[in-house]
């Protein structure tokens, strides 16, 4: 059994979730989420499940050291208990720009909102904190939850490569959103 930490830190307070800092302590809850299939079959990186223990703690390193790069732990309220994982990719400050990265990692609080929450926290995070000008994700078109997602937080449809995304046998358009 996993054993939660004490209390994080609340970085980007909200109503049913809060943002806080990545742990190193988190590393199991993480790969846990991440051999999930069917939440890896949302991030459509299937290829490199199984992750091992070493896997996720170099994850969490370089997500730490990274200068580019702001990434959370969402917390559901009011138990503090991780549910996914939120970042913002590849910041460039100089052009104000970044990628947003998403996951719920506990299905069983798939359809809470959680996911639109914490978007909206960290979309706020990047416009009022870091003074960005424009974030941008990408997403494989077979994930309607998603789309669902980007569209309540205010993501309108960018462009689109035609079947880039491979998931198994299949291929997919890969949509960018901004």
């Amino acid at each position: 059994m996993e054993e939660i930490p004490p209390r994080p830190d609340v970085i980007v307070p909200g109503e049913k979730v809060f943002l806080g800092p990545i742990r190193r302590e988190l590393a199991p809850v993480y790969r846990r989420w991440m051999n999930d299939l069917e939440v890896a079959l949302t991030l459509s990186i299937l290829r490199r499940v199984p992750l091992t223990e070493e896997d996720e703690l170099d994850w969490f390193d370089s997500a730490r050291r990274e200068t580019n790069s702001k990434v959370f732990t969402i917390y559901e309220r009011p138990d503090d208990r991780p549910v996914g994982n939120v970042g913002l990719h590849d910041i460039d400050f100089h052009s104000g720009t970044a990628e947003v990265g998403i996951v719920i990692g506990e299905r069983a609080v798939w359809g809470r909102g959680y996911a639109t929450e914490a978007l909206t926290l960290l979309v706020d995070y990047a416009f009022t904190v870091l003074g960005l000008n424009q974030v941008w994700l990408r997403y494989v078109a077979f994930n309607e939850r998603a789309r669902q997602v980007y569209d309540r937080v205010g993501f309108r449809e960018a462009g689109r490569l035609r079947e880039a995304a491979r998931v198994g046998q299949r291929r997919y358009d890969l949509v960018f959103m901004d």
